[in-house]
């Protein structure tokens, strides 16, 4: 991200909410509503395919791997989920807004994406 030419302040940002949700998703199991910062932070992971895999392995456990769904905005997956990432963000005193849709263009507006744990093979096989 330094490399886009991201400040070091907004990088820094984007990683710590990103951490936020694989804490989450670590604890629960569960797929969260990506944040726009997060979601900045995942697509740079998500770039690095080894980076990626180690990463979810340490998470998730051996086998599985944060999967990154782009077009869940708007669905009834995406409105489940961000009430656990609503959960998430508040268990760190930030409060995001119950409808997504009336907060948009910002840091902590929902991004069109969620993460979600999956099993390789299953990926694979789909």
């Amino acid at each position: 991200m330094l490399d886009k030419g991201v400040p070091q302040a907004e990088v820094d940002a984007c990683w710590a909410d990103l951490l936020i949700l694989l804490h989450a998703t670590e604890d629960t199991g569960l797929a969260h509503a990506m944040t726009e910062g997060a979601d900045k932070a995942l697509h740079e992971l998500v770039s690095d395919t080894a980076g990626l895999l180690r990463i979810s392995a340490a998470v998730l456990g051996a086998g599985r791997v944060l999967a990154h769904d782009p077009r869940a905005y708007g669905t009834p997956a995406f409105d489940l989920t961000w009430e656990r990432t609503r959960a998430a963000f508040a268990r760190h005193g930030v409060d995001l807004p119950a409808d997504y849709r009336s907060d948009v263009g910002n840091f902590r507006s929902a991004a069109t994406c969620l993460v979600f744990p999956g099993g390789i093979a299953e990926l694979q096989a789909a």
